[in-house]
């Protein structure tokens, strides 16, 4: 049954529109019809299932039928500090993190930063990143919507950060690092933290600044990961050892 995401509040009963975009995506795309059945979610721990009741030019009412929990979001709280990249690499790393179980998204300007955004950019570039998390989310079934940041500079970063639990695991991936999986606590951590370096990786300051904040250095194989990579092969790997991987 496909699923879209829904802005507002649903409830049992409710007749409701489809936002423009799903109304297209459903009618155009989907090419669905009166009486077909869809999922919609809105960011809460449910599902809506629905019946589509009327279709007109770019509007698709449907008639709220069922509430279902849904069971498919991590409770494990992993925060992804993704260095931007070029627009493809950022586009995927944001949409398999989703499929991935990430829990929020902060893109940083480091150093070594190819991609550089002005204000106006910036603003476009997070609307854009928000419909690409939405899609993940219909795609592979959750209905809490990681939430995703407006960039800031690496510098910046820091200044809103407040001091966390001790069971609060940060990690810098680097290179050069000496702690791994193998090193790191079996208990699972109340959150987690993941900073990802952009082409070239973090500069030594920068590592030396995050650890100044908390992070441990850390290396997930002999192997240096490209920066579309590493998130993935981070979030895949903190998710079989303490998440819903199995």
């Amino acid at each position: 049954m496909k699923r879209f995401y829904h802005p507002d509040a649903l409830e049992l009963d409710q007749i409701a529109n489809l936002s423009k975009v799903a109304a297209h995506h459903a009618t155009n795309v989907m090419r669905l019809k009166l009486s077909d059945k869809i999922i919609l979610f809105n960011n809460d721990v449910y599902d809506f299932g629905a019946e589509i009741i009327r279709i007109s030019k770019n509007r698709v009412e449907v008639v709220i039928q069922s509430k279902i929990a849904n069971r498919k979001d991590s409770d494990l709280k992993i925060r992804l500090i993704q260095s931007i990249s070029s627009t493809e690499k950022m586009d995927w790393i944001i949409q398999k993190s989703v499929e991935l179980g990430v829990h929020t998204i902060v893109p940083i300007f480091s150093q070594r930063s190819i991609i550089k955004l002005n204000n106006d950019r910036a603003e476009k570039k997070l609307s854009h990143w928000k419909q690409i998390i939405q899609s993940a989310c219909e795609q592979c079934g959750r209905s809490k919507v990681p939430e995703i940041f407006i960039p800031k500079k690496f510098d910046a970063f820091w200044s809103n950060e407040t001091i966390s639990n001790k069971d609060h695991l940060k990690l810098i991936l680097s290179p050069l690092a000496k702690n791994s999986f193998r090193t790191i606590s079996t208990i699972k951590p109340s959150a987690i933290d993941i900073m990802i370096g952009p082409e070239g990786g973090f500069s030594e300051e920068e590592v030396v600044n995050a650890e100044k904040n908390g992070f441990i250095p850390f290396e997930i194989g002999p192997r240096i990961l490209r920066t579309e990579t590493a998130p993935l092969a981070m979030l895949a790997l903190l998710q079989y050892k303490y998440g819903d991987i199995v």
